[in-house]
């Protein structure tokens, strides 16, 4: 294998050529499994008869739902269907979730629903505000009222709403997107108060707390229509399919923005953006062609690009350059592209990514300081392939938390690693930071279907059927 630098630039840091079979990496782009504390893999549950006999679950741990089993048919009162948890988000604050019901022998889904889980004292669960409710804190999931979405007498209304398509949560607000029966999706935002700065609200007469659910203004076909949302923080990013970039709330270095900035439309000849992924100060762009673009800070090396390397990692994209986004001002990440890594996946938390190749390869990059990217860095400045103690694991799923993260493998293992604070890792005996993939060993037994991580929490979702 060769390994002479890469054609973007003079570093010693690039790889060369990669083998086909993506097992080995030069010393510098690997991350090899440190010894762990020799901790005993008891999850807090430790549960392992009642694992095995239950089908549409959902496990948890972490702070908001602490260590449980929820049985999805005794919460949706739903028998002889199957149900799929297509996402959970979690804030601070709040969790959202959403389930799609699939009849019996049936792919085509019949039902969405959403349920809630912890404060609504900002309405961002899109409950009615209950005075009699203390702090208006839910301690179990609850169901989302949709009845009231679509305004009447409306275009909107008219256009009829197929289902929910996915849920999002920010800092005491929420968003979902709706898809239409002619195929565009729409926002709606769960929040109440009138004076919030970010608010999109448009005419709401008095600030009396109440059911306050919002039409975004972002809602139709304008612009090719809504292709992909991500929520963190304070901020709503909204990518299009005419390749447009809108944002609303602050990104910092990326300009105040006010009722969805338009901070770039990219080239379609050059390349597509598939999806978007936020961290706290920065946004990672997929592109069509393999190549992550960047934008924001990245003070933790956040693009997986070092600092002081940034120069040589200008986009050279053509864009409609703005107020707030100057052409100096978007970098790439060539090294997937460089390196014939076929990305099929990425999972950006605070201030680390997780990048999936196919091949069931994960590579990490930015801050480590909780090993959220694993190994004993404080910062990973470039993509670097993280080691599993099965070598030939080959890793199907990931998600990044906000300083730590869980991949899947196709054996159904689970593996978890990084700050392991509110017990999110599962682990009951200590709360030690895990600088290396370790196996949820009371998991492995199951069939978890999809993984999920917050701020404070993962969740495992374990199918009692066929899923779609």
């Amino acid at each position: 294998m060769s390994t002479t630098c890469c054609a973007c630039c003079d570093c010693d840091c690039c790889v060369g050529t990669i083998n086909d079979n993506l097992d080995y990496l030069t010393s510098a782009t690997q991350i090899l499994p440190q010894i762990h504390n020799s901790l005993s893999t008891t999850t807090t549950l430790g549960l392992r008869d009642q694992l095995s006999n239950e089908n549409n679950a959902l496990i948890t741990f972490g702070h908001v739902t602490y260590g449980k089993i929820l049985n999805l048919n005794d919460l949706t009162k739903l028998n002889n269907c199957v149900l799929n948890v297509k996402n959970i988000s979690f804030a601070d604050s709040h969790a959202l979730m959403l389930i799609e019901r699939m009849e019996t022998g049936s792919d085509l889904i019949q039902e969405t629903l959403v349920y809630g889980y912890g404060s609504n004292d900002n309405g961002q669960l899109g409950i009615d505000y209950d005075p009699k409710l203390i702090n208006n804190y839910y301690h179990s999931w609850v169901q989302v009222p949709l009845d009231h979405i679509g305004e009447p007498n409306t275009i909107f209304q008219k256009r009829l709403i197929t289902r929910v398509y996915n849920v999002y949560c920010g800092n005491n607000f929420s968003i979902i997107s709706v898809l239409y029966q002619d195929g565009s999706l729409g926002l709606y935002r769960f929040m109440l108060r009138k004076d919030d700065k970010f608010s999109l609200l448009n005419g709401l007469e008095n600030e009396t707390k109440k059911r306050c659910i919002y039409y975004e203004k972002f809602n139709s076909l304008h612009n090719g229509g809504i292709k992909d949302v991500a929520v963190f923080g304070d901020r709503i990013l909204v990518l299009t399919h005419l390749n447009y970039l809108y944002v609303r709330g602050i990104l910092y270095d990326m300009g105040n923005a006010g009722d969805y900035v338009l901070y770039k439309k990219f080239d379609r000849n050059t390349s597509v953006i598939e999806s978007l992924h936020a961290g706290i100060n920065n946004c990672l762009l997929l592109g069509s062609n393999n190549i992550i673009y960047a934008i924001g800070h990245n003070d933790y090396c956040e693009f997986g690009i070092k600092e002081e390397e940034l120069g040589k990692y200008l986009s050279v994209m053509k864009f409609e350059s703005n107020e707030y986004l100057k052409q100096d001002e978007i970098f790439e990440n060539r090294f997937f592209y460089e390196n014939r890594l076929k990305i099929i996946k990425i999972s950006s938390g605070a201030r680390h990514s997780l990048v999936l190749c196919e091949g069931g390869k994960v590579y990490c990059f930015g801050d480590n300081s909780d090993s959220q990217c694993c190994g004993l860095e404080k910062i990973v400045s470039i993509p670097t392939l993280v080691r599993f103690n099965d070598f030939n694991e080959v890793i199907v799923d990931i998600k990044a938390g906000f300083n730590h993260s869980i991949a899947k493998g196709k054996t159904g293992k689970i593996y978890v690693w990084g700050d392991s604070a509110w017990d999110k890792l599962g682990f009951k005996e200590t709360r030690v930071d895990q600088n290396e993939p370790v196996e949820v060993s009371d998991l492995k037994i199951r069939n978890v279907y999809r993984i999920f991580a917050g701020p404070k929490e993962s969740a495992f979702f374990i199918s009692g059927g066929k899923i779609p």
